[in-house]
């Protein structure tokens, strides 16, 4: 297969999909999210909307069981005709995924939180990253599988009462979340205060301490999950 489901995440504003419609023409994505998948041909993954993606990799069941990097965003969207981008309501995997769909997404998910998508955010919390699942994450980025002894070892060390609060699978999404979502806003502001306030928020309690306040999201103006950053 040409292409390999990657994962549901977030785009920029301006990010076009990547195939071409039939008109000749590329949509857009109103959620700010989309479904990435790796091109085999040259290592690079390249976003595209749920029905292109289905139509590249030739099957819509394909899709399921892939990690959803946008479970904890609850920004309003408008419905909108066309191909939307990503993110589904039912979590990773999607509605329509079987249990051991959405069990292979959820380790696949947290593996990559610890290993790359927080762990490599400028200036994070040094102990994201966990050396104990170096081996796992070098194999899973040359093949982009698991075996099911290793998704039972990433699932056990989520859940083992060793395993920091801060570094469970909900507060790393709610960390990546709002950094998305305060470096946008920190992008649209003009230099001053309130842009002072917002760089302080992520760089001094997200980055550093893996947690807001109630009050720190709403200075932010974040729209995360209720239960966001509540371990």
């Amino acid at each position: 297969m040409a292409w390999i489901p990657i994962r549901i995440d977030f785009v920029e504003p301006e990010t076009q999909c990547t195939r071409l419609a039939s008109n000749g023409r590329r949509h857009g994505f109103p959620t700010g999210t989309a479904t990435f998948l790796l091109d085999e041909t040259d290592g690079q993954d390249y976003p595209f909307g749920p029905t292109c993606a289905a139509i590249k990799v030739g099957d819509k069941a394909e899709l399921r069981g892939i990690p959803d990097f946008t479970t904890r965003d609850f920004t309003p969207t408008q419905e909108i005709e066309g191909d939307r981008g990503g993110g589904q309501a039912g979590g990773s995997g999607g509605d329509e995924a079987s249990d051991a769909e959405k069990t292979k997404a959820f380790a696949k998910r947290y593996l990559m939180l610890r290993m790359d998508r927080v762990a490599n955010l400028p200036g994070v919390k040094p102990g994201v990253s966990y050396a104990p699942l170096a081996e796992i994450y070098r194999g899973f980025e040359k093949t982009r599988k698991l075996t099911e002894d290793e998704m039972r070892h990433i699932i056990a060390l989520e859940r083992s009462e060793k395993t920091p609060t801060v570094y469970r699978s909900n507060n790393l999404l709610d960390v990546y979340t709002a950094y998305i979502q305060i470096n946008r806003r920190i992008n649209t502001v003009t230099p001053g205060d309130y842009h002072d306030v917002l760089v302080s928020i992520r760089d001094n309690s997200l980055l550093r301490r893996l947690t807001l306040s109630e009050g720190q999201i709403r200075a932010a103006k974040l729209t995360l999950h209720p239960d966001a950053f509540r371990c």
